[in-house]
């Protein structure tokens, strides 16, 4: 049995980093949407042994350290089941990006394989496995459009808002941000205050896209000024708003005028640094 699906990426509207937990993890506060932006994966089924093969377009990450490899060791243990599993990932998120291309890959792979025997694994169970695997990989399983997402990010609550008025730009310079590095440098520098409680109820009464924020964001200026150069750029160009998503090094501006979109988009690709460039619909 061969299931096709995509593996969607995301950005962070809102990200606020807490406290630090005794095993290394940080509690955070942050509001995940969904956006078109997908990984392709085809995922092959036969009754066999357990045996799991993975290939990516991607070969430096086609190895057992692989999330959805992860995801489907993890399924296959949980559910006792008998099958071997071929996986196969066409890569069009990019990594180290903040974009959660990993965690959506493992994610897909979860929901795929869990609805085609009959969804025998509870959510819960499910959401266990997810948060065994990524921070990110809950909002994934949760499959919503957007979340609310808190704890080191398995606490995952749907969250009402309408942005089908706006397209997303996302960019990402030719250099990487590595997630771990960055929670240590902002554990080192800790430029804002840790807060929650009311101010989280009464930002998610409120909020919309112009009240975006990311606590990554003046560490990642400071330390990567054509970072700073492209938020300044996307405004110029009309942007309703834009930051950095997750820890970077990808930004996004979200436009409500889909021609300045694209007039950003071709002045970004102008840039000697730029990876990726492109324009895309929340989901």
């Amino acid at each position: 049995m061969i299931i096709t699906t995509k593996a969607y990426a995301k950005i962070n509207l809102y990200l606020k980093i807490l406290d630090k937990l005794p095993n290394g993890y940080h509690n955070i506060f942050t509001i995940m949407q969904r956006i078109s932006l997908h990984d392709d994966m085809k995922i092959n089924i036969t009754p066999g042994e357990k045996i799991i093969k993975i290939t990516c377009s991607d070969e430096s990450i086609a190895n057992e350290a692989n999330t959805a490899y992860k995801a489907a060791d993890l399924f296959l243990k949980n559910s006792n089941l008998p099958y071997d599993i071929d996986i196969e990932i066409e890569k069009h998120i990019p990594s180290q990006a903040g974009l959660g291309g990993g965690s959506s890959d493992a994610a897909a792979v979860l929901l795929a394989l869990n609805q085609w025997v009959g969804n025998i694994l509870p959510e819960d169970i499910l959401m266990q496995i997810a948060a065994n695997i990524g921070a990110d990989v809950p909002f994934f399983v949760k499959n919503t459009s957007c979340a609310v997402c808190e704890g080191i990010g398995e606490i995952v609550a749907p969250f009402a808002l309408d942005l089908s008025d706006y397209k997303v730009l996302i960019v990402k310079p030719a250099y990487n941000i590595s997630t771990k590095q960055a929670f240590e440098d902002f554990d080192k520098a800790r430029l804002s205050p840790i807060l929650k409680g009311e101010l989280d109820a009464e930002l998610l009464k409120n909020f919309n896209v112009k009240k975006i924020y990311n606590d990554f964001a003046k560490l990642a200026y400071s330390q990567n000024e054509s970072i700073e150069e492209i938020q300044k750029l996307i405004l110029d160009y009309g942007a309703v708003s834009t930051e950095l998503t997750g820890s970077g090094s990808a930004l996004f501006g979200i436009f409500g005028d889909i021609k300045k979109a694209g007039q950003c988009a071709v002045g970004l690709k102008r840039l000697a640094d730029i990876a990726f460039c492109g324009i895309f619909d929340f989901v």
